[in-house]
């Protein structure tokens, strides 16, 4: 696929309108290099697999299928024992030397978070990712939703099929230009996030209809 633009990632500011093209692009190479490295392919077996389907259709031969499901047997036990203990946070010093009681603070922090988050389950989903596709992608983000409307921090398992790095050859995420994390989505859904303004006007007509 030809850059388009070699060299800004992202249209300038005067030109939002080439931003989406320009997204579409990013995301198109990406998915193109993953078909032609048959990672899309070899990620629907290895979850096949672990179904116990370990063919399309009709087994080949007549060859019954195993009624014991061993790789997931194995892959579950490997997932309980990385994930039987809980960890010890530590916070480590950068620079000079700080006031103790902020580290002390910072760890308790870090601990409370993990067990008032269930982390410990979303640990769990990620080691399975990564028994299953032998990748684990994580994605910490700030959600101002939760805790009744305070915000906190929220830890999502990000599925390989839906995450990808430019340019595609980058073989280290942190000398990546982009990291791109995308979801289908109906267009409805699309049209109702890129028009939350609407939202309240149409409202209030729907409420003076219904209440006259």
């Amino acid at each position: 696929m030809p850059d388009t633009m070699p060299h800004e990632l992202l249209p300038p500011d005067d030109q939002p309108e080439l931003v989406g093209r320009r997204v579409f692009e990013l995301l198109e190479a990406v998915i193109q290099e993953k078909d032609r490295l048959g990672l899309h392919d070899k990620w629907t077996r290895h979850y096949r697999l672990g179904q116990n389907r370990p063919w399309l259709g009709q087994a080949p031969g007549g060859l019954p299928l195993s009624s014991a499901n061993l790789l997931h047997l194995h892959r579950q036990r490997t997932v309980n024992l990385l994930t039987d203990n809980n960890p010890t946070f530590n916070v480590s010093r950068v620079g000079p030397k700080g006031d103790e009681s902020l580290f002390t603070t910072l760890e308790r922090a870090a601990t409370w978070w993990w067990g008032e988050q269930e982390q410990q389950a979303v640990l769990e989903r990620s080691v399975i990712n990564g028994e299953t596709y032998g990748v684990a992608i994580e994605k910490v983000v700030f959600d101002p939703e939760l805790e009744y409307g305070l915000g906190e921090v929220r830890t999502l398992v990000v599925d390989p099929f839906a995450f990808g790095v430019y340019p595609t050859s980058c073989l280290d995420i942190q000398d990546a230009e982009a990291v791109l994390h995308f979801t289908a989505m109906p267009l409805r859904q699309a049209a109702r996030q890129l028009a939350p303004s609407r939202r309240p006007a149409q409202e209030r007509r729907r409420a003076a209809r219904e209440h006259p």
